[in-house]
């Protein structure tokens, strides 16, 4: 492909994946002109998405980088498979329980995508030896600058070769525009920006918005680290701090978007109860102890104003934390309960987690499941409350009225809330209606009424932040270890647009 004087500026992209840093670089403003990686189906997945884009599948250990073509900007992606447990490498491998889903199902996954997800940090080194490169970027695990005894040497040899360096720490959930959305996963990495030392440095601040309750408004949150720390984890190694000091620089939320957005919630999965009718074997001890602990640890239902009036101020708050608004005659509030992700297949996470918080970082495994609460109604009468399952004959309906309520743990295209009031329900197609005058929560929902799946392949790359109209290719397992292993595509725009400034 020609270019002329009057391009956009180029990026290569070296250990590409699926390529999700490949994706926030284009929608930034570049022009991609090669994709590397030594997986083949990694690769045809970027060529499917970047048809103009050069494409090698080559082991970049042995690959003359004299060979690379010419770009201003080269981006790559090494990961130290000793600093981070997700995938697994860093410890045994356990077998998989009996009952859960074995990631190959679909068909065996081919030998070198399992050999090195990715070549070393010395071929990014390499690379910049025999090119004149304007920037290169970065991305790995915190612990590839905190754990691996080179890493200073690492970086000595790219400031021998005329660069300086700016790392990072950041979470995909807390990066995010109108013009670059959110992530809807937690994931914690470091970016090492290196730019010529004769350019001007990419302001690359983040400034996350968040609430300050202290004073009462939006602000611009600043990272404040502990301990004296600059690299690390959020809420481990730094937080997020209001920079006024009316407020005395209180610890602040940034916004994030919640794990929910990311779900296809036409697919409810299989009740629990019915997966030995579908075919399925029964779930794992470990992941239904996961499913019980979610269920009390996240089950507080919040009360929700449906019904269109002026009543309260219309925020959704913890049914056990506050009476009631006042009755009217109208139908007046609705109680959600909100769905789980929960680990599975031998995961190494160990908890369950609501729908409205980001996801965990995803991994290149199978490894978390969507649990929703079954819909269940509530009967109201005598100054007390029963419930029965929507599949069961109502109780005799009485002139009294007001005794009957369903609940709804979410409702289609849209999450529920948990027992936080900062979420509000729209009042159309509302989530669920309790018409009963008292805030009893009802009893507990059973396990084997639950619904259960494990999340699609589409859902792993939303959480990286990939659109739906983004191809990528492979059976089930491989498209899963593509969104493990990629960059979050808005957290490579944000910084591809910093760059655009200086270069």
């Amino acid at each position: 492909m020609r270019r002329t004087a009057t391009s956009r500026p180029t990026s290569i992209h070296l250990f590409c994946g699926a390529g999700g840093d490949s994706d926030g670089f284009r929608r930034a403003g570049f022009d991609v002109v090669l994709g590397a990686n030594h997986w083949s189906r990694a690769v045809e997945t970027h060529a499917a998405n970047f048809p103009e884009a050069e494409h090698l599948c080559v082991d970049l250990d042995h690959y003359d980088m004299r060979r690379l073509p010419k770009a201003r900007v080269l981006v790559g992606s090494p990961i130290c498979t000793e600093g981070s447990p997700a995938d697994g490498v860093s410890r045994p491998k356990a077998p998989l329980s009996a009952g859960q889903l074995d990631l190959f199902q679909e068909g065996p996954m081919q030998a070198a995508a399992w050999e090195r997800t990715r070549a070393t940090a010395y071929d990014i080194l390499r690379a910049a030896e025999v090119h004149n490169f304007d920037a290169v970027i970065c991305e790995n695990v915190p612990r590839f600058a905190t754990a691996w005894p080179l890493f200073a040497w690492w970086l000595h040899g790219m400031e021998i070769l005329g660069f300086r360096h700016q790392i990072i720490s950041v979470t995909a959930a807390h990066v995010g525009t109108l013009d670059n959305p959110h992530a809807p996963q937690w994931r914690d990495r470091i970016f090492i920006v290196f730019t010529r030392t004769g350019m001007r440095a990419p302001n690359l601040r983040l400034r996350p918005p968040a609430w300050c309750t202290g004073c009462e408004s939006d602000v611009e949150a600043v990272q404040s680290w502990r301990n004296g720390r600059t690299i690390g984890k959020y809420r481990q190694q730094y937080d997020y701090r209001c920079p006024n000091t009316r407020c005395r620089h209180q610890i602040v939320e940034p916004y994030v978007r919640p794990a929910a957005s990311a779900i296809n919630w036409d697919d409810p999965g299989i009740r629990i109860g019915d997966r030995a009718a579908h075919g399925r074997g029964p779930l794992a001890d470990s992941t239904l102890r996961k499913i019980r602990l979610g269920l009390t640890k996240h089950r507080v239902p919040s009360v929700v104003t449906v019904n269109h009036a002026d009543q309260g101020d219309g925020r959704a708050f913890p049914a056990l934390a506050a009476p009631l608004p006042t009755r009217t005659v109208r139908i007046g509030d609705g109680i959600a309960t909100p769905p789980l992700l929960v680990p599975a297949g031998g995961s190494w996470n160990t908890t369950a987690s609501p729908v409205t918080a980001p996801m965990r970082t995803r991994t290149t495994r199978d490894s978390e499941a969507l649990l929703v609460p079954a819909a269940f109604i509530t009967e109201h009468r005598g100054g007390g409350s029963t419930t029965r399952a929507i599949g069961d004959p109502l109780a005799s309906i009485t002139a009294g009225g007001n005794h009957h309520g369903l609940v709804i743990p979410y409702r289609k295209g849209s999450p529920t809330t948990t027992g936080t009031p900062l979420h509000t329900i729209a009042t159309r197609e509302s989530a669920a209606l309790v018409l009963a005058a008292d805030n009893r929560v009802p009893d507990p929902v059973e396990v084997e009424d639950c619904y259960f799946r494990m999340l699609s392949p589409r859902e792993h790359l939303r959480a990286q932040r990939f659109t739906d109209d983004y191809t990528v290719l492979g059976h089930g397992g491989e498209q899963t270890k593509q969104a493990g292993n990629a960059v979050p595509a808005n957290v490579a725009q944000w910084i591809a647009t910093a760059l655009l400034e200086v270069l």
